[in-house]
């Protein structure tokens, strides 16, 4: 193991040298005088040097640095899971350019890798007992349901209240936008199905009993 790590960060702090890339190489843990010395050894010098069974060269980890690499890369792990699932389940183009920035033809490259079909024009809306029974449900679901700035930005309660009721994402977002705003004529999703005109616009809550 010693034998391994020493040739190993040797062999990475003369690359480092050769490259003329001294700033890194000395962040190895090499002092000026050391990397003059190995600079001027020749290979079989560092073959020899590196087969040294005692541990000539150490790891430190920045553990700061370390911890917010992986706190990066999950993320990143958790948006990709997160724009796909938000696709399977019905998510419109105006939707993924929204909350994940996507253009038209990210979407259609994610739909196709997903295997999923790309559906054409307005989605019909749901039956009058789906959505009231969607809109009860929403208020527990959602924190913000009767807000209009944080509802219509609740993905990740449109997305459980889509897996529950079977309702497409675009169809939940275009409902939810529709309970809470007084003015459905601002809704900017051009894929989403038309505000019922069963819905009350007086106490944000569908009329329907």
């Amino acid at each position: 193991m010693s034998q391994s790590l020493n040739y190993a960060i040797l062999n990475q702090a003369i690359a480092l040298i050769r490259d003329g890339n001294m700033r890194r190489a000395r962040a190895l843990g090499f002092s000026e005088a050391e990397l003059r010395a190995l600079r001027r050894m020749s290979a079989s010098d560092l073959e020899e040097l590196a087969r040294e069974k005692q541990v000539i060269c150490r790891v430190s980890v920045d553990h700061e640095m370390l911890l917010a690499r992986i706190r990066r890369l999950t993320q990143d792990q958790d948006r990709e899971s997160k724009i796909d699932r938000c696709l399977e389940l019905g998510a419109s183009v105006t939707m993924m350019g929204k909350f994940f920035g996507l253009t038209p033809n990210d979407c259609s490259t994610r739909r196709s890798l997903l295997g999923l079909e790309t559906r054409q024009g307005r989605q019909a809306l749901p039956p009058e007992k789906e959505e009231h029974d969607a809109w009860h449900r929403w208020q527990s679901i959602s924190p913000d349901a009767k807000d209009p700035t944080y509802a219509p930005d609740d993905l990740n309660g449109m997305m459980a209240l889509a897996e529950e009721t079977g309702l497409s994402l675009t169809a939940i977002w275009s409902l939810v936008k529709t309970w809470v705003n007084a003015d459905p004529s601002k809704d900017p999703d051009e894929d989403a199905p038309k505000p019922s005109a069963d819905i009350d616009r007086r106490g944000g809550s569908p009329c329907r009993a």
